[in-house]
This record gives structure tokens, C-alpha cells and sequence, in this order.
């Protein structure tokens, strides 16, 4: 049994991130960008897509519940892609997000 199904209430407490805009919305490797939504002080993943490619920012701030802010991977080629945010509870929504080289 894993914890939110022994405490259903976690669920309530970390609702599911969502996210409706990126600052800046384009940038390359290494550049830190605010995501702003709400429900985002319990985000622990940040998922960067352009095409199939797929890789995780690191989050370099997070604790207020409307923005966290996260760095652009490396090994993304460049081009538009997306951008969601997760936590134990589950998904955000995706927003776009352009890759520069």
C-alpha cells in the first residue's frame, strides 16, 4: 500500500500542479526559467519535450505555491517543444516552451 492510499488526505494537501506560463519562453541549455502556475510549492519533476526527445530540468527553487523555477536540460535539440511539471499526485498540464541553440 503506498502512503497516499494509506492517507488519502495527501491528496487534498498536494493537489496536481498547474501551470500556465513559462518566463522566459524560450531558452537554451543551462538557463534557469520561472514556471508560473498553481499548486507548485510539492513539484519534484520537470520534464522538458522537444520532438521525442525527453529530458528532466533540474528544479533550482521552489516553495512559493505560484512559481518554481528550473534549469533547461542538456542534449534537447533546438526547436519549439513543451514543458510539464509533476508531483506525487500526478501531472500538470503542458505549456509551450522553444529550445534556442
Amino acid at each position: 500500500m503506498t502512503q497516499a492510499q494509506q492517507r488519502p488526505e495527501l491528496d487534498e494537501a498536494y493537489p496536481a500542479p498547474d501551470i500556465s506560463e513559462a518566463s522566459p519562453e524560450s531558452g537554451r541549455e543551462g538557463d534557469t526559467i520561472t514556471v508560473r502556475g498553481r499548486h507548485l510549492a510539492s513539484v519534484d519533476k520537470c520534464n522538458f519535450q522537444v520532438g521525442q526527445e525527453i529530458r528532466r530540468g533540474e528544479i533550482v527553487q521552489r516553495g512559493a505555491d505560484d512559481q518554481v523555477k528550473v534549469r533547461v536540460p542538456r542534449g534537447l535539440p533546438a526547436g519549439g517543444g513543451q514543458i510539464l511539471v509533476s508531483n506525487r499526485t500526478g501531472e500538470s498540464n503542458r505549456i509551450k516552451f522553444s529550445v534556442r541553440s
